[in-house]
């Protein structure tokens, strides 16, 4: 696959402090990938970079051959800020009207209005919008270019269950079409399960873990066992914890474990063996690259 961004040895600093040190991957086309890590990791100015909004101190940055920020790289370009503040007079329709219109394709304002919920709200000034509202309109804006990139800084945040589903949904479409994503967060929310298929997690300005999720679950090589007994049984095995009625673990041997938790205790019910939720699978990852 084209490769359409390209990272190489970025770093920056504001007075100081390092920000970004050494950051080095490259993105192919219809990549989903999600950047995560805590607050002040780093994240969000190393979008800046990739947008031309901010400049390195030291590397090379490009996107689809040019370099960020420029003309030619940005026409191919959706982005949505961790902000959306809108002229307030100013309605979704006319904002995507005009956002599209900078586009020699754009997307239909109609559809993106279905896409994201926006009926009730596509003819009324943004002035009076909730933070939800505003990040659904932010998040059409993002696909009013039908960009073949698309940046996305904390794009859930303020979003209800019902608007998450709905962001879901396009952006799985959008990467199954061929479109690349970028997202950042500081949470491991599920969005990041059901749309992303590689992470790079950034901490204190360095890479700290990059690669399919499924890989980073394997790697561990852990799963997470959760089972009942009756109230008159103990589990003999001090790796699993009571927890609101079930005993749970994290178990790397689990064929073993499974059987003999079936042996040993004839009144275990309930059982499953799930797949860790990523942010354990990544702390674990982490640990077994620190020993």
């Amino acid at each position: 696959m084209e490769t359409i961004i390209n990272l190489s040895a970025i770093s920056k600093k504001f007075a100081n402090r390092s920000v970004l040190k050494g950051i080095s991957f490259s993105v192919k086309r219809g990549e989903s990938l999600a950047l995560l890590g805590p607050n002040g990791a780093g994240k969000s100015t190393l979008l800046s970079i990739l947008q031309g909004l901010r400049r390195a101190n030291e590397g090379n940055a490009d996107v689809f051959g040019h370099k960020t920020g420029s003309s030619a790289a940005m026409a191919k370009v959706g982005v949505t800020p961790q902000d959306a503040d809108f002229p307030p007079q100013m309605t979704p329709r006319e904002l995507l009207g005009f956002a599209g219109a900078h586009f020699s394709d754009p997307e239909h304002v109609g559809s993106l209005v279905t896409a994201f919920g926006l009926e009730k709200l596509v003819d009324r000034r943004t002035g009076g919008f909730s933070g939800g509202e505003r990040r659904r309109v932010a998040l059409a804006l993002a696909f009013a270019g039908r960009p073949e990139l698309v940046f996305l800084d904390e794009p859930t945040t303020g979003l209800d269950t019902g608007s998450q589903a709905m962001f879901n949904r396009y952006a799985s479409m959008f990467i199954a079409n061929g479109g690349t994503l970028i997202l950042t967060s500081h949470n491991l929310h599920e969005v990041f399960e059901y749309v992303c298929d590689r992470i790079v997690m950034i901490d204190d300005g360095e890479i700290v873990a990059d690669g399919p999720i499924s890989a980073i679950r394997d790697a561990v090589g852990a799963r997470q066992i959760r089972f009942r007994l009756d109230d008159s049984s103990q589990c003999p095995d001090e790796r699993f914890q009571r927890d609101n009625g079930y005993w749970c673990g994290v178990i790397s041997d689990v064929e073993p474990t499974l059987r003999r938790i079936l042996h040993d205790n004839q009144s275990a019910s309930n059982l499953t063996v799930e797949n860790l939720p990523l942010d354990e699978a990544i702390a674990l990852h982490r640990a077994a690259d620190a020993h």
